[in-house]
C-alpha cells in the first residue's frame, strides 16, 4: 500500500467521526431541549390544575405536552441512527489507523531486511577478499 494513500484515508476517516460526532452532539441538545420543554409544559400543567384562573390552559398545555413527547420519539431514533454511524465510522477509524501501522511495520521489516542482506554482502565480499 501506499503511504500516502493510508495517511489520506486515516485523516479523511478521521474528519468523518469528528463530523459524525459533532452531529451527535447536535442531536443530543435538541433531544434534551425537547425533554427540558416536555418537563415545563408538564409543571406548567400541574401548576394550572392548582389555579382556578388557568385551567383553561390545560387544554393548550396538554397538547403541547402530546406534541413534543412525539417530538421526543422521533429525536430519540435520530439520536440512535447517529449513534450507529459514529460507533461505525470509529471503527472505520480504527481500522484506518491500523492499516497506517502495519504498513508501517511493514515499511521497517523491509529496511531491515535490506540492511541484514547489505552486511551479509559486505561480510562475504570481506571474506572473499581477505579484509
Amino acid at each position: 500500500m501506499n503511504r500516502k494513500f493510508v495517511q489520506t484515508l486515516i485523516r479523511l476517516r478521521a474528519a468523518r467521526l469528528k463530523e459524525q460526532t459533532a452531529q451527535l452532539k447536535q442531536a443530543s441538545r435538541g433531544l434534551a431541549d425537547i425533554r427540558d420543554q416536555h418537563d415545563q409544559a408538564r409543571d406548567r400543567a400541574a401548576c394550572s390544575i392548582e389555579r382556578p384562573d388557568t385551567i383553561a390552559d390545560l387544554e393548550v398545555l396538554g397538547n403541547s405536552r402530546i406534541k413534543l413527547a412525539k417530538l421526543a420519539v422521533k429525536a430519540e431514533a435520530h439520536v440512535r441512527g447517529i449513534t450507529e454511524k459514529v460507533g461505525h465510522a470509529r471503527k472505520l477509524n480504527d481500522s484506518a489507523r491500523e492499516a497506517g501501522a502495519e504498513l508501517q511495520r511493514a515499511n521497517i521489516s523491509a529496511r531491515e531486511r535490506s540492511m541484514e542482506t547489505e552486511a551479509e554482502q559486505f561480510f562475504s565480499w570481506s571474506k572473499v577478499f581477505g579484509r
